[in-house]
């Protein structure tokens, strides 16, 4: 099983990063809010996994949060983006996790 840092780290290669990366240039004037939206809620959802203590902490609220209202209206946002999701990389994440 992978350790927190490794779980964190995944999950900033794969879905944070790339989201905060995106630029506005890319999309047109309706789809530029949508972008600062996802582009505020991934940042405080990067922070937020970066605290927690464990990296069973990291996996259950990874979970969690594949299921969260919040993160399905999120999610719809991001793939009308074409930007990538927590779900896009749900199987590599838990083999990483260990399950």
């Amino acid at each position: 099983m992978a350790n927190k840092n490794e779980l964190v780290s995944f999950l900033d290669r794969r879905v944070f990063d790339p989201i905060l990366r995106a630029s506005p240039d890319q999309y047109g004037a309706a789809d530029r809010q949508k972008l600062q939206d996802v582009q505020e809620s991934t940042r405080s959802e990067k922070e937020r996994f970066r605290h927690y203590r464990s990296a069973d902490d990291v996996k259950n609220n990874y979970l969690s949060d594949l299921n969260s209202s919040t993160a399905k209206r999120i999610n719809k946002e991001l793939e009308d983006l074409g930007l990538p999701r927590l779900p896009d990389v749900k199987d590599e994440f838990l083999k990483l996790a260990g399950q």
